[in-house]
């Protein structure tokens, strides 16, 4: 991504948040609202919308971006939309908040990483961070919650041995990391690929960590975290059963496809982002992909809400969802 492409991405951001709410689209057994983030979510969302099989039983199909959680929230609570790519704590919280909603599947298991300027040392280790400072997108959520439970497994603690300063969004983050007003960031697949590419066009080799290799150091286990998926308002599930159905099925042979033909993935990536192929090309390199339908799923998802209930159960909306969360 060079600065041109950045730029865009950045403005775009800025844009969606100034805009009102679009009004609402009108939920009938043809058409479907959806709505994913940019990245990976949005070429597997975008690719299963327009599988045959899906196209057969909904004529019209709505899919939005969102910028941030808040807003996610918000189109789910107003059932603006009725299916949408989210973060699994995102899902769990709202669930247990009232929402009617419920969990389809995980099929990101690994976005996550650190991105470090070089001359600050190195970056082996989520234990070299002490004494840095750190770039963290989205108070709260996912990035966040990952980041601070490693800290907390390391023993460092932010403020003490880490100055953790947080952003609105990913795009502020990586701003202030080529600027070098970082030490390092938290950044989720594809902007942590667009930011080290464009460090590099500005002479700089960042260190990179994965993770959810740390994850799997500190915390015991496989590098595979159940952080992203896909879930629907139960209104379409009790209203439309073979709609889900379909749904299902047609995002685990989009999953497929994405690991099966990248350059096409990342072409449609680029097709519906500020983002480019390249920078789509090394996100699905970096990114783990498996549609695993969420009652399979339920053993690793709930260890690892269990895990991030141990920084605030807040953080799930206080405790494990009960067994109508998952389908």
């Amino acid at each position: 991504m060079n600065r041109r492409e950045f730029m865009q991405l950045a403005a775009g951001s800025t844009l969606l948040s100034a805009l009102p709410l679009r009004p609402l689209f009108a939920q009938s057994k043809d058409r479907l609202a959806a709505a994913t983030p940019f990245g990976l979510p949005q070429v597997i969302l975008a690719r299963a919308l327009e599988d045959p099989q899906v196209t057969a039983l909904i004529a019209e199909r709505e899919l939005r971006t969102w910028k941030d959680p808040d807003q996610l929230r918000a189109w789910l609570a107003r059932a603006e939309i009725m299916l949408t790519a989210t973060p699994t704590n995102v899902a769990a919280n709202l669930y247990n908040r009232g929402v009617p909603l419920v969990l389809m599947n995980v099929n990101v298991w690994g976005t996550l990483g650190l991105l470090g300027l070089a001359d600050k040392g190195p970056l082996r280790k989520i234990e070299d961070l002490a004494g840095r400072h750190v770039g963290v997108p989205w108070r709260g959520d996912m990035p966040d919650l990952v980041f601070r439970y490693l800290l907390g497994k390391a023993g460092l603690e932010v403020g003490r041995d880490v100055k953790v300063s947080y952003q609105s969004s990913p795009f502020e983050t990586v701003q202030m990391y080529v600027a070098q007003r970082l030490d390092a960031a938290v950044l989720p697949e594809p902007l942590r690929t667009a930011t080290r590419l464009q460090s590099m066009q500005f002479g700089q080799q960042p260190r990179e960590l994965d993770l959810q290799r740390e994850w799997a150091r500190l915390a015991g286990g496989p590098s595979l975290l159940p952080q992203a998926g896909v879930l629907c308002r139960r209104e379409l599930l009790e209203s439309a059963p073979e709609q889900v159905e379909a749904l299902q099925a047609a995002i685990g042979r989009a999953v497929d496809w994405v690991a099966r033909e990248p350059e096409s993935a990342a072409q449609l990536g680029a097709d519906n982002s500020p983002l480019s192929k390249p920078v789509y090309e090394g996100a699905i390199a970096r990114t783990a992909l498996k549609m695993v339908p969420a009652q399979q799923a339920k053993p690793e998802l709930e260890a690892f809400f269990s895990a991030l209930a141990e920084l605030s159960s807040g953080f799930i909306g206080g405790g494990l969802p009960d067994a109508d969360f998952y389908l």
